[in-house]
């Protein structure tokens, strides 16, 4: 392979290491005429600030002026007394950001949550992000002589939870703003050499209306201004985004479903990009980054699959078609099976491939305890990739937002939140009206222990599970099912209170459940710290304690078929030169020949790759050898695992 070959795909690996992955779900695809929007936030390589903030709802005077800054994916993202206490310098250790610019300001905005980005307000407009590729690039003003840009995808997302109730509404100011102020991409590399991979964002966008879009936004002409699109999501329909653009060819004469920049066909002809005279457009094939690469088509098309095969099975979609900017390969959207709730929502957030040919606790890269986390970082030259799954050892936090359109808005409108990777998180209901979150949901930092953070609970778990997954994860998943369960338990008893109540006014309303849900938020942090320090105790040094007494301690050591791989099969070689006595001599023959037949049932392994699933070893023989043997070694087995208390786990 050409070492441009290996840089090109080296450079696709590490381009994507910041990417999200987005769902949506219709109104008439859920059981209860919801409309959902979820996310995972799977940060990089770089710190995140752990925050998840509200942002205050606030009145201003005629002349305001709205800054726009360049919001920082570390520690503090943000240090500014222009929205709410959080974000105020602390101790006097804190400067205050020099904003990017600035724009008129609107006379009241709507109270909301944000982390990396805005995601709920108060009026239930939701928002989930996945960032994508494009032919275009783009820098912040603050980026040196080549940037022309105001607006990241962060800024954007804010002012149109300021300003907007409806998905038409955000769509509509987002672009405006684009187009006028410049868009950049936060991760557009250096102009030496823009990652055009992550040059451009996508949005899921839902609101109380019971409308769902997908918003496309990429920097336009001379590395400024913006192109965007937007396709809304039939009501009977489940979209997935994962950092690839899905829009393909619009009817921008059907309002009701499509919009775009009034630039969208004019640059696309004034680049060369297509020309009315070849058909119709296809706003992904134009604008989307070219597909490179077999580790981007998979990265991408991969998660669509596995969204849509699990909400879709009867469609039978074929797993191995790749996501390609050039020609469609999945739909748009499609319609489940069943309909869906949040449960189900969030169990697609959870996946890693489970029960797949591709499932990441299989295989030899999983090791013998079946760990399903595959590390970043610099592939030493080596060309290949993992699997991408939607649940990730990078996640920092992860939601679905779930908007009502029958119910008053402090009621109807929830974000189901959870920290750290989704597969060992519990995700907990806030009220898209409240106005405070509790502290453990505004503490730590990645660089520091923090007993007292809920990211950290989650991700001490996390990290923990993985020195014997196989073992751990067992608990884990049941202790989410119980706490998980009781989350939705609760939350009904919330709105059904209020249900009850006639007389609480909307004021009272949300007090109640700001209060009702960060009492529910905090022992779901306080359960969790304690479940963490009991796995602690039973999960240690290679044991499985359960109790005091001798037999609640076992060892369960390592798989069979890992034992037959690893070395611990042809131990000790020819390390173990005895002197020349007849009986140790037949002693280490007996061992030896045990050992040979033992190894060579060991059959074919088969283990999940990037790609394909792949053949690690071959060594089969017969069985018959070992049976023979192995009956005249017997003794030398049970005396071994008398000495040792091994058992292995088969």
């Amino acid at each position: 392979m050409s070492s441009l070959r290996i840089f090109l795909l080296a450079n696709t690996l590490v381009s994507l290491a910041r990417a999200c992955t987005m769902i949506a779900v219709g109104r008439n695809a859920t059981v209860d005429g919801s409309t959902l929007v979820a996310h995972t936030d799977d940060a990089g390589f770089g710190a995140a600030d752990l925050r998840m903030v509200h942002i205050p709802a606030q009145k201003y005077e005629r002349g305001a002026v709205r800054h726009v800054y360049n919001v920082q994916p570390g520690y503090p993202r943000l240090v500014t007394t222009e929205r709410g206490p959080e974000y105020k310098p602390k101790n006097n250790q804190e400067q205050l950001m020099t904003p990017l610019g600035e724009i008129p300001q609107v006379s009241h905005t709507y109270g909301y949550f944000e982390q990396d980005y805005g995601f709920m307000n108060e009026v239930q407009l939701t928002i989930g992000e996945s960032t994508s590729g494009a032919r275009t690039v783009g820098w912040p003003m603050d980026a040196g002589p080549h940037g022309y840009n105001m607006f990241g995808i962060g800024e954007l997302t804010r002012v149109a939870l300021e300003r907007c109730d409806s998905a038409r509404c955000a769509i509509q100011i987002m672009g405006d703003l684009a187009t006028t102020y410049g868009f950049f991409s936060e991760d557009s590399g250096d102009p030496a050499n823009p990652d055009y991979v992550s040059a451009a964002e996508t949005l899921g966008i839902a609101d109380r209306y019971g409308e769902v879009w997908v918003f496309h936004v990429l920097t336009g002409p001379q590395n400024a201004s913006a192109v965007w699109a937007a396709q809304r999501v039939l009501d009977t329909h489940v979209v997935v985004v994962a950092n690839g653009f899905v829009i393909r060819e619009m009817n921008l004469d059907d309002s009701d479903r499509f919009v775009a920049s009034g630039n969208v066909h004019s640059f696309a002809e004034e680049m060369g990009w297509w020309k009315p005279k070849q058909g119709k457009f296809d706003f992904t094939a134009v604008y989307a980054s070219p597909t490179s690469d077999p580790v981007r088509a998979l990265y991408v098309g991969r998660r669509m699959w596995r969204v849509f095969d699990l909400v879709a099975p009867s469609l039978q979609l074929d797993s191995r078609l790749g996501h390609y900017s050039e020609f469609p390969t999945y739909p748009f959207s499609v319609e489940p099976d069943r309909n869906l709730d949040v449960s189900d929502v969030t169990r697609l957030l959870r996946d890693y491939f489970q029960g797949t040919p591709y499932d990441l606790s299989k295989g030899f890269a999983s090791g013998p305890f079946g760990m399903p986390m595959r590390w970043g970082g610099d592939e030493k030259g080596v060309v290949g990739g993992w699997e991408r799954p939607i649940s990730m050892y990078r996640t920092v936090y992860s939601f679905v937002l779930q908007a009502r359109a029958h119910l008053p808005d402090a009621v109807g409108g929830v974000a189901w939140y959870g920290q750290s990777s989704p597969h060992a998180s519990v995700f907990v209901p806030f009220s898209c009206a409240q106005q405070e979150v509790p502290s453990a949901y505004l503490l730590g930092k990645e660089s520091e222990f923090t007993p007292g953070s809920a990211w950290w609970a989650f991700s001490f778990v996390n990290n923990w599970s993985m020195i014997r997954f196989d073992a751990i994860s067992k608990d884990i998943r049941a202790r989410i099912a119980e706490l998980q369960k009781a989350c939705f338990a609760e939350r009904k008893a919330m709105e059904h209170h209020i249900y009850r109540t006639e007389s609480l006014t909307t004021a009272e309303a949300r007090i109640y459940l700001q209060e009702q849900s960060n009492q529910l938020a905090s022992k779901v942090v306080e359960e969790w710290w304690a479940f963490a320090w009991k796995l602690v105790g039973k999960f240690t040094d290679g044991y499985i304690t359960t109790g005091e007494a001798p037999e609640e301690m076992e060892m369960p050591g390592y798989p069979e078929w890992w034992l037959k791989l690893s070395e611990f099969s042809k131990w000790p070689g020819d390390t173990l030169r005895p002197p020349h006595v007849p009986m140790l001599e037949k002693q280490l023959e007996l061992f030896k020949s045990h050992q040979d037949a033992s190894t060579d049932v060991v059959g074919q392994r088969v283990a999940a790759t990037s790609s394909n699933v792949v053949l690690i070893t071959q060594l089969a023989i017969g069985a018959a050898i070992g049976a023979v043997v192995g009956a005249s070694a017997t003794w030398f087995i049970l005396a071994r695992q008398r000495q040792f208390g091994y058992r292995a786990i088969r």
